[in-house]
């Protein structure tokens, strides 16, 4: 694989990375804030659209990740520089 495509895929292995984590801390938000007594169906709607959209990126850069490994292989996530999070993702 040539170089370039290697930077690429692990950017999208570490945007799956930085995806899921979001997801993970928007649900733990959710939770809390569904506890709250202060929060709003509003709020409540607005946080669960987030993780949608966010849910809805992750399986598209899965799809991608899979592409990759089926056309190369995997390279593992032990080559990810924590840098090439796409700007969207810090």
């Amino acid at each position: 694989m040539s170089l370039v495509l290697r930077k690429h895929q692990q950017r999208i292995d570490a945007a799956v990375l930085g995806y899921q984590a979001a997801i993970s801390e928007i649900e733990g938000d959710l939770r809390l804030r569904a506890m709250s007594n202060d929060a709003t169906d509003a709020e409540l709607a607005l946080l669960q659209r987030l993780k949608s959209e966010k849910a809805q990126m992750l399986h598209r850069y899965e799809n991608l990740r899979e592409a990759f490994k089926a056309i190369f292989g995997d390279i593992g996530t032990e080559a990810i520089d924590p840098n090439s999070f796409p700007r969207t993702m810090k």
